[in-house]
Order: C-alpha cells, then sequence, then structure tokens
C-alpha cells in the first residue's frame, strides 16, 4: 500500500461507491477495489470494521452481517404498518430496473450535464434505490418515510438539471438528496413543535379561563382574561381561533351585539 494518504482517499472512494448502492457493499467488491493494494487479510478486516463504523453494510463479512441485520430489525422496528407495507411494495417496483453497467454512470453524467434527457432518465432509475437507501437513514417518526423519499427523489430530479459546472458530478447528486430531505424533516418537526406550543397555550387559556371563574363566582370578560394573563385581546382571540374553538365565534358575535362596548362574559 502506498502513503496513508493515498489509503484514506481510497477508503473515501470506496464509501462513494457504496453509498450509490444504498450503503451496502460485498467482500468481492471491497477485495477487487484494493486489489493492486496489497492488503493483508487482518488490514483487510480493519476496512469492513472501518466500512461499518460509516454505517455501511459488507455484504459476506459476519461480523458486519451480524451487526447489519440487527440494526435493520432495530429500523424495521421503528417503522409504522403503512411504512413497512410501502417498503416492500417499493423495493419490489425497484428490483425491475436494469443494472448500471461497467462506465456506465460515468457516461451518463457527461451527457446529463450537456443537458440529454435521456441520458438524466437513466440516471433517475439508476439512483432510485441509492434515495431509498438514505431515507431509510435519514427516517424519522415525523415524517413518513414514502413522503421523505418521494422528496428525495424530487431533490434528484432538481439536481440533474444543474450538474453542469458540478466539480464532483455524483457528489453533487447525493448532497442534494440529503439537503432535501433534512429541509423537508426540518420543516415537520418545526410544525410538530409549533402544534405543541399552540396546544400548551390552548390548555393555559382553558385552566385559566375556568380558574378565573371559579374565584369569582361568575363567568368572566376577555378584558378581564386578557388582563390576568398579562396577553393583548387580540392574543386571547388569536389562541381562541387557532384551537378552533368556538368560544372565539361566540365572543365576535355577541361583542357586535354590544354598542355600549359592554365587554362579553366568556
Amino acid at each position: 500500500m502506498g502513503s496513508e494518504k493515498e489509503f484514506l482517499q481510497k477508503l473515501k472512494e470506496l464509501l462513494d461507491i457504496a453509498a450509490v448502492s444504498g450503503n451496502r457493499i460485498t467482500t468481492e467488491e471491497v477485495g477487487a477495489f484494493f486489489g493492486d493494494s496489497e492488503l493483508s487479510e487482518e488490514q483487510m478486516l480493519l476496512v469492513y470494521d472501518y466500512l461499518l463504523t460509516q454505517k455501511i453494510s459488507v455484504v459476506g463479512y459476519m461480523k458486519g452481517q451480524e451487526l447489519t441485520e440487527k440494526a435493520e430489525k432495530e429500523t424495521a422496528a421503528a417503522y409504522t404498518p403503512e411504512e413497512k407495507e410501502y417498503l416492500e411494495e417499493y423495493r419490489r417496483e425497484l428490483s425491475g430496473i436494469r443494472p448500471a453497467e461497467a462506465g456506465e454512470r460515468e457516461r451518463l453524467f457527461e451527457a446529463a450535464a450537456a443537458g440529454d434527457g435521456l441520458a438524466k432518465s437513466r440516471l433517475t432509475e439508476l439512483y432510485l434505490m441509492t434515495v431509498l437507501g438514505i431515507a431509510e437513514q435519514m427516517h424519522t417518526k415525523e415524517v413518513f418515510l414514502g413522503d421523505l423519499v418521494q422528496e428525495g427523489n424530487v431533490s434528484l430530479l432538481l439536481a440533474l438539471d444543474l450538474l453542469d459546472g458540478a466539480e464532483n458530478a455524483e457528489a453533487f447528486l447525493l448532497d442534494e438528496i440529503r439537503q432535501g430531505m433534512a429541509q423537508m424533516i426540518e420543516e415537520q418537526q418545526e410544525q410538530k413543535r409549533c402544534d405543541r406550543k399552540m396546544e400548551q397555550q390552548v390548555n393555559h387559556l382553558d385552566d385559566t379561563l375556568h380558574q378565573l371563574a371559579d374565584e369569582k363566582g361568575r363567568a368572566v370578560t376577555i378584558d378581564e382574561l386578557a388582563k390576568y394573563m398579562k396577553m393583548s385581546e387580540e392574543e386571547i382571540l388569536d389562541i381562541m381561533k387557532l384551537a378552533g374553538e368556538d368560544l372565539y365565534e361566540k365572543y365576535k358575535k355577541t361583542d357586535d351585539k354590544n354598542p355600549d362596548d359592554t365587554k362579553p362574559e366568556l
């Protein structure tokens, strides 16, 4: 083997190859890749272990298979029944795609960068399984797996139109897919946070409303509620509206019937 720098570069290239195949690679493929490097058996085992630390499944490596099967079982357990059904059906659909021939991807990238529509179409189908693999890696409970895959596929199509000028076409493609999924996950998580915050505000408003009513022995006005909660009446109404409470409509209708500007009771 050459210098440490050369070895590290080859490991990086190997990771890129595995990523294209959905983060899976066989021991035969690893052996062929390092064929001219004269690695010992012990060194090859270290390479396999390194691939495992990078979440790459090494088919044919017993230790790797055991860890991979355990990881896949844990991942599968996190899927909903609908996601498991989707995953099984989608994998079946993708199994009919013709594998890439030697050197085909390089030729396709070059043609796609020049605007060749057929090349983009072929690259799209070749990378659908890769998109699925990335989606499985990035899957969270906030986003349905199928939606994540769809977002990845859209990002794939958009990235194929931006290949011209990309220094490393494949790396650019994979990065765009991950970025698209990451953005979708962040948006969904932010929506969840907003929903939880709104729920907390509604519950707090409801608790306060009942507490004040018990203390006063009567229904309270929105003005009293706003002063007690140190919020404006508009903020109170916004919480009611977001919660879909009938209370909001009741207040608005009652308020419209009060020409003397007397605040209605809640």
